[in-house]
């Protein structure tokens, strides 16, 4: 049951990737995925900073 659900998902995930890349061009998916790498950079140093002011460690 597992196996089904997950081939499920690496289909959807995969349709998906090919609609993105069919609306946006190859150039856009890269311009997208460059903005979404920058958000991601700058949630993780947010993250960083604020565990390192709580003394928290990372899990």
């Amino acid at each position: 049951m597992k196996d089904g659900r997950t081939t499920v998902d690496i289909l959807l995930i995969i349709g998906i990737v090919l609609l993105l890349v069919a609306l946006l061009g190859v150039g856009g998916v890269i311009g997208a995925l460059a903005d979404i790498a920058w958000i991601l950079l700058i949630i993780a140093v947010i993250i960083i900073a604020w565990r390192v002011i709580t003394g928290r460690r990372p899990v």
